[in-house]
């Protein structure tokens, strides 16, 4: 690697190779800054000249790959720290490419003189480049050689081409450096724009295409990773708004270039973008979009949404009209007025003239056919497919009859309120020819024209079986100079293609030249609602008269609704109607007898269901705020996690590294070894080269020249022998011939040396003559010399001097200044080192008043907790004395329920005696009450207690161990005492779980 220039001498370097005229070393000079280790620690203030000046040797030598690559150097660089610069640079760049574009169309304007037309150069590259990534082949070179071309598209080809390749490639090496950054969206925009100005002004139809497919892939990777730092955020109601205007202006320009299929796929991109955004779209920015989406379903001749979108372009335009006022935006609404009349006029009748096979067909497609309505009618803004009959309700609503043109008003007459097959074609000929003559209406003549025929063989299938092909072509006649092949052919090609989507039940019969139109009249009409481009619905047609299928389809519906009819006149009673107005009324009074129940009931509801909503939306806003504060945690964890594991990478990355490199010198040593034994003669097997060392090498060398060393010797013998007998013969052969080419030696020696002396002396002689001249024309000049010189001297001497006192004095002025400067600064030093001493007596006062502040708190704070300590001591032996009272009164009240106890049992004892007295004596009976007295334990004292054990066992019991219970329970729900067999009373803490595994335990301890 070559060693680290400093920034500031690149440049310097760099402009010393262009003025000797060698830019490639110029540019590979400053591509050695940005391999190094030091550019990423090199301020940017350094930096951004140093890539200003290497991008604009790339521009000159058309280098577009390594101002790529420098320009993804430079951002990763700068992006985090000034991406002001990065946006400088960019700029720069396409500026610059801009400005050889523009040269480059100046000189062909020169050479060739101004074209004759604005788009002849465009035109003519774009005849001759229609890719200009595509790479010239030996095959185009030479076909554009021997090519009848003018002498401009030559030029044009020459000079303007290859700039316009740089400045594509620079425009993607901007967008390519520029995308899923949020700092560098503003200028990201920007290029977009100047991209699509650039297709659109050199008519770049692939370039386009190929320019928003990548805008496509962009935003779809910004979506990708959106959780990058500075990614691109479409939350953001801004970056939306930008992102929204770069979408229009490319719709405007595939409208421009006429990319009719690119335009729809950019209406479905801002779709989808409007779709993504909080906020309205602007209207003005609607019905641009609605005005293009007209042009686009206009091109492709979809009549049904090309009506759709002038019905939206529409409403946007009378609302503005309706919010302005203005006399001008009423003149441009009478004329769309007219356009929406007519187009959708012009939207062909299509499904209502479905016959059986095209409703047995339109049922199996239907699935993908309500897919592709679905999407148009939503990249139109409409809830579902639009429909003729809604269109022309829809304008009607709008009250467009009332400013279109009289012509327009009678056209919707004939066409749907006044409708006679006979008298169509003539009352229709001199609108149709006007709208001819209008070039924005003289789209819809051929539609408008299709749409009259298909309601001509809609009537022609109501009231005939069969008609000759004359009398049909007679009235499908617009006009009577119309010919009449022509006319015939286009009744053949629209009953052709009716039959072929299904919409008739025709056949043309050419041997009888009659049409004849097929009944099934027992074919059950089970197909859905059509759903085909022109209408969602079948179309409600006037009839003149019905057709025998019709009326057989609808036999057993007109006999159900007849005896419904006479049921009502006959029996009202029996009669549905009858029984609905019933429930009606009964249902009419109900509501007006529990009205008042049923609102407060609703009214209560509808405050439950507030109330619900408002907890919903606290738990919401908690469960938010918990999943806010979990993701921030999981958001540290992973930094954390990720900065480790860099941590790591980077680490096991410089290990491999450096065990790349050891690898790298055994290799490049051992490569050395055997590179010098093959030049040694020594054959190597590359194959085997990694699998020796060092020494192995040196043996097999030492080996090879022992060997060579023995042939060498053995190949000298025998050459050196032979080399005596040839040396010999020929030293023999050549003694003669070597004493006569001594002789003719000498003999052109000795003229070529006269020669020589006699030239030698004419050229001296000239030459003193005219030494001898010039001395004598240069004489007289030695006066003024020697003047001048003298003069010269004494003024340079008299400058010397006064340069010389000059110097003296300054060096005196400098010395005393100088003087000065060191009085002043130890004068400063003396004041700074006494204001030190200042502070730190300052600084030593302030901590010793800090100190005794201190020590005053401390102590403070000590008799405050001394207090404290006291008042707490004096609590806890007032609370010792209410305990001991406490203790003495339910000691003295014990006292008082033993004296009971004992009194009872006195008084028990003296009843028992006097029974006993009573009775005859001997044993009492087993079983009897004295049985059970005398076996009975002895009574003990019983008092209640306000807490009873709750263990599970009825009834409860009294308290065998009143004295050692922590709770002095006297009653028990367990046959024995809880505090005896469980050591504790039930206590709050205790769950329900622990008092039943306690009670099993005082169960198998009593068993």
């Amino acid at each position: 690697m070559s060693p680290f220039t400093r920034p500031e001498l690149v440049i310097r370097r760099c402009d010393e190779l262009l003025s000797v005229n060698q830019p490639l070393a110029a540019l590979s000079s400053i591509s050695e800054v940005f391999s190094s280790k030091r550019f990423r620690t090199t301020p940017l203030s350094m930096l951004e000249p140093i890539l200003i000046k290497f991008l604009g040797l790339c521009v000159d030598l058309r280098k577009g790959r390594t101002a790529k690559e420098g320009l993804h150097i430079y951002k990763n660089v700068a992006q985090n720290t000034s991406v002001s610069s990065v946006e400088v640079v960019i700029t720069k760049f396409l500026e610059q490419s801009r400005a050889k574009l523009t040269e480059a169309l100046a000189k062909v304007d020169e050479l060739e003189g101004p074209a004759p037309e604005k788009s002849t150069a465009a035109d003519g590259d774009k005849d001759d480049v229609e890719d200009l990534e595509a790479s010239e082949t030996p095959e185009s070179i030479l076909l554009s050689t021997v090519s009848e071309e003018k002498s401009r598209d030559r030029t044009y080809r020459t000079l303007v081409t290859p700039w316009l390749r740089f400045l594509w490639e620079a425009y993607r090496t901007a967008l390519d450096t520029l995308r899923n950054n949020a700092r560098l969206e503003v200028l990201y925009q920007t290029v977009c724009h100047d991209a699509f100005a650039f297709c659109l002004e050199h008519q770049r139809k692939t370039e386009f295409r190929r320019l928003a497919e990548t805008l496509r892939s962009h935003l779809t990777s910004s979506q990708k990773y959106s959780h990058q730092s500075h990614s691109i955020n479409l939350n953001d109601p801004d970056t939306l708004q930008r992102h929204l205007d770069t979408r229009f202006v490319q719709l405007n320009t595939a409208v421009e270039l006429e990319l009719w299929q690119e335009a729809f796929r950019t209406a479905e991109d801002i779709h989808a973008l409007v779709g993504m955004s909080k906020r309205a779209p602007k209207a003005s920015m609607m019905a641009t979009f609605f005005d293009k989406m007209v042009k686009v379903f206009g091109v492709g001749q979809n009549y049904l949404f090309h009506a759709a979108a002038y019905s939206k372009l529409y409403a946007l335009h009378a609302a503005r009209v309706a919010a302005v006022g203005d006399k001008a935006e009423d003149a441009e609404l009478e004329k769309l007025s007219s356009l929406v009349l007519l187009s959708a006029l012009a939207v062909p009748l299509g499904s209502g003239l479905l016959g059986e096979s095209g409703k047995r067909r339109e049922v199996s497609e239907e699935g993908e056919a309500k897919g592709k309505l679905g999407r148009l009618a939503a990249l139109l803004g409409l809830n579902a497919a639009p429909t003729r009959s809604g269109l022309l309700n829809d304008a009607l609503s709008r009250h467009v009859l009332k400013r279109v043109s009289p012509e327009l008003r009678e056209l919707y007459n004939i066409l749907e309120v006044d409708f006679h097959p006979l008298s169509i074609t003539s009352k229709i000929e001199p609108i149709l020819a006007s709208l001819a003559a209008k070039p924005e209406t003289a789209r819809y003549v051929e539609p408008l024209k299709d749409v009259v025929l298909a309601r001509l063989f809609e009537q022609l299938a109501q009231v005939y079986a069969s008609l000759k092909i004359e009398r049909v072509v007679k009235l499908a006649s617009f006009a009577a100079s119309e010919q009449v092949a022509a006319t015939r052919m286009r009744v053949e090609r629209f009953v052709t293609e009716a039959c072929r989507r299904g919409d008739l039940d025709v056949t043309i019969d050419h041997a009888t030249g009659s049409i004849k139109f097929d009944e099934d009249l027992f074919n059950a009409d089970t197909s859905a609602a059509p759903i085909a481009s022109t209408s969602a619905a079948p179309y409600e047609a006037k009839s003149l008269q019905p057709s025998a299928a019709a009326l057989l389809r609808s036999h057993l519906a007109r006999l159900a609704a007849s005896l419904h009819a006479t049921l009502d006149a006959v029996a009202p009673e029996h009669s549905p109607i009858f029984a609905a107005t019933q429930a009606r009324e009964k249902a009419f009074a109900a509501f007006a007898a529990q009205g008042a129940d049923e609102r407060e009931a609703l009214i209560a509801r509808a405050q439950i269901i507030k109330r619900r909503k408002e907890l919903a939306e606290e738990q919401n806003a908690r469960a938010e705020k918990e999943e806010a504060h979990q993701r921030t945690l999981l958001a540290a964890k992973k930094a954390e996690e990720d900065a480790l594991r860099q941590k790591n990478e980077v680490r096991n990355r410089e290990l491999e590294r450096v065990r790349r490199e050891v690898e790298q010198v055994k290799q490049a040593e051992a490569a050395k070894i055997a590179e010098s034994l093959v030049k040694g003669g020594l054959k190597v097997d590359i194959d085997k080269l990694p699998e020796l060392s060092a020494s192995d090498l040196v043996q097999l060398q030492v080996q090879q020249i022992e060997k060579d060393k023995k042939d060498l010797a053995q190949k000298l013998a025998g050459v050196n022998k032979r080399l005596d007998y040839l040396e010999r013969a020929f030293r023999k052969e050549e003694i003669p011939l070597v004493k006569q080419d001594y002789e003719r030696q000498q003999t052109r020696d000795r003229l070529a040396h006269e020669s020589a002396r006699t030239q030698r002396a004419e050229q001296n002689k000239k030459q003193h003559a005219e030494a001898l001249a010039i001395k004598q024309s240069l004489a007289r000049l030695m006066p003024d010399y020697r003047a001048y010189k003298e003069k010269a001297e004494r003024e340079s001497r008299a400058a010397y001097e006064a340069e010389e006192k000059r110097l003296a004095q300054a060096l005196a002025a400098a010395k005393a200044e100088r003087r000065q400067q060191v009085l002043d600064q130890r004068r400063r030093e003396q004041e700074e080192e006494q204001r030190r001493e200042q502070e730190k007596a300052e600084r030593a006062e302030r901590e010793r008043a800090a100190a005794e502040a201190q020590r005053e708190e401390e102590e403070r704070e000590a008799a405050e907790k001394a207090a404290i300590e006291a008042r707490q001591r004096q609590m806890e032996e007032e609370a010792e004395a209410a305990r001991a009272a406490a203790l003495a009164e339910r000691k003295a009240e014990r006292d008082k329920d033993l004296e009971t106890v004992r009194l009872r049992q006195q008084r028990e004892e003296e009843a028992l005696a006097r029974r006993q007295n009573r009775q005859p004596s001997g044993p009492p009976p087993v079983g009897s009450a004295e049985w059970k007295a005398a076996r009975a334990p002895p009574p003990v004292p019983v008092r209640r207690c306000l807490v009873r054990c709750s263990l599970g066992a009825t009834p409860p019991q009294p308290c065998t161990s009143y004295r050692s219970c922590p709770r002095r329970q006297r009653w028990c729900y367990a046959p024995r005492c809880c505090c005896r067999v469980v050591s504790r009373c039930r206590s709050s803490q205790w769950t329900p779980s622990s008092r039943r595994r306690r009670w099993r335990q005082a169960l198998v301890a009593r068993a």
